[in-house]
């Protein structure tokens, strides 16, 4: 009997020896898993911070995808208001879901917030109002200031130096950014409500006319202090387009 038990105890050993090592084996392979997969993202987005969350990938390769992947992009955001230009993209939080594992892999939902400042917001709308024109220097003259309204949730944009100022209120309407003015004025005149519609039909317009082709739709707007927070999302998103979601982002709103 003593025997019997001997054995029975050594089997029960080598089992539990077995599956210890099986375990090791695993939270090895995923430790590796994590590393390389977070070492592959961050080529096509330097500096960016992954993480997979808590459920193991080691099952999501099982089943031909990652569960979830969240992305901190850093701000390599340039603009410069006197030579009108902007280089780089602003800070950008990425959310994956249902991220498959072949060549080029595609997350089948991804969500996005950022915050656009408002030396951005003013350089973009004034290129934009260059190009439309043909005069380069027609968006500085035309539009000469923008300040965020946290309090109103509302951007008063001041054209040819404070002569007329337009407050508008951003609304993201079925995916797009709208402009809603609130109010606007001549020097000490109030404008004719079809004068501010005109202008912020313009700056509507100009923005879906940005949106078509990223693949991204706007879901949430909210006007922060010193900018605008930009929520956005998108369906079957290539990670190849992640490190230019900023830059998508910022087309959304100029």
């Amino acid at each position: 009997m003593a025997a019997k038990k001997s054995a029975a105890s050594t089997a029960w050993k080598y089992i539990v020896g077995i599956l210890v090592a099986l375990m090791v084996l695993v939270l090895i392979a995923e430790l590796g898993l994590r590393w390389f997969l977070s070492s592959q993202i961050t080529k096509e987005q330097e500096d960016a911070e992954v993480s997979f969350g808590s459920a193991p990938l080691t099952l999501g390769m099982l089943r031909g995808e990652i569960g979830a992947v969240d992305m901190e992009i850093p701000s390599t955001l340039a603009v410069d208001t006197k030579a009108k230009t902007i280089t780089g993209q602003p800070a950008t939080q990425v959310h994956l879901e249902g991220l498959s594992m072949g060549e080029d892999p595609v997350a089948r939902e991804l969500h996005t917030v950022t915050t656009l400042p408002q030396d951005f917001l003013l350089v973009t709308i004034q290129q934009q109002i260059a190009q439309q024109s043909g005069y380069d220097v027609l968006g500085d003259l035309v539009l000469t200031g923008l300040e965020a309204l946290p309090d109103q949730d509302a951007l008063e944009v001041e054209f040819g130096g404070g002569l007329f100022t337009l407050t508008v209120q951003p609304q993201a309407r079925d995916g797009h950014m709208d402009f809603v003015a609130t109010n606007s004025r001549l020097l000490a005149w109030d404008l004719p409500q079809q004068v501010s519609d005109a202008i912020t039909e313009a700056l509507s317009s100009g923005t879906q006319d940005q949106l078509q082709g990223t693949g991204l739709r706007v879901d949430a707007l909210q006007v922060v202090d010193g900018g605008l927070r930009l929520e956005a999302s998108g369906n079957n998103v290539a990670l190849t387009q992640v490190g230019n979601i900023g830059a998508e982002q910022a087309q959304l709103a100029g």
